[in-house]
């Protein structure tokens, strides 16, 4: 056990690490739910980088862990897997990440366990200023509509956003505030 602890702690050694925490609210009509995310990144090389993700609700999470190949300096692909709160089975992601000047376009994907065990949120983001970002986000079980995002430079770059949308699995209007924090 001491062999991995110390070779997970090698792997994530400050050096080149990125990581982020997610926290948001969610709002609909008959509730209002807590979502936090925890992401990280270890570069190993220009091209390859090392990542984990992890996510807990109130009745449910998930840890995944897995690489990220960047062939150029706008492209870049993701694939994890990991487990999920209440079962043996794996659960996969892939991602698609691509930019140019100030637009990107963030595809995520997972598939668990079952037919209609998947989740989907795709990001597609406009730099509007130095500290606003404005875009539009389908996200699976969260809805479809517009995000607002204002960075805090003097937080390293943390930001504050909110996205009101609308749910066509629920058929229901929901707003969703959070918190991005980097370290």
């Amino acid at each position: 056990m001491k062999k991995y602890i110390t070779i997970t702690a090698l792997i994530f050694s400050v050096n080149n690490l990125f990581a982020q925490l997610d926290m948001y609210v969610q709002f609909s009509k008959n509730a209002v739910g807590f979502d936090m995310n925890y992401f990280g990144e270890k570069k190993i090389s220009d091209k390859f980088s090392i990542n984990y993700f992890g996510l807990m609700e109130k009745t449910w999470s998930e840890a995944l862990v897995g690489g990220t190949y960047s062939p150029t300096q706008s492209l870049s692909f993701t694939a994890m897997t990991g487990i999920e709160h209440g079962s043996k089975s794996p659960r996969y992601f892939a991602g698609v990440w691509t930019g140019k000047g100030k637009t990107s376009l963030l595809s995520m994907f997972e598939k668990g366990k079952g037919k209609d065990n998947y989740w989907y949120r795709v990001n597609l983001y406009q730099q509007v200023s130095e500290n606003v970002t404005a875009g539009l986000v389908a996200w699976r079980y969260n809805g479809t509509g517009p995000i607002f995002r204002y960075t805090v430079k003097k937080l390293a770059g943390s930001t504050l956003w909110m996205m009101p949308a609308y749910d066509f699995e629920s058929h229901g209007a929901k707003l969703m505030t959070g918190v991005t924090i980097k370290f």
